[in-house]
């Protein structure tokens, strides 16, 4: 059977390619972090960042 390659094929497998990724990296993260807590060293800290005019604390009015 001859199959037709249509434009969300390609979509399809960037997206099946972009979440092997992540997956890869949260299981590194995961990892790393198992291995912190056996070594008993204590939680890094955090790098938060909130930009300006964003989640910066201020409600912006309605109208």
């Amino acid at each position: 059977m001859n199959q037709h390659h249509t434009p969300g094929d390609t979509l399809r497998a960037e997206l099946e390619a972009l979440n092997a990724e992540f997956e890869a990296e949260e299981r590194e993260d995961r990892c790393a972090e198992a291995q912190r807590r056996r070594q008993g060293l204590p939680e890094s800290k955090r790098d938060i960042r909130a930009y300006k005019g964003f989640a910066g604390g201020g409600a912006a009015p309605r109208s």
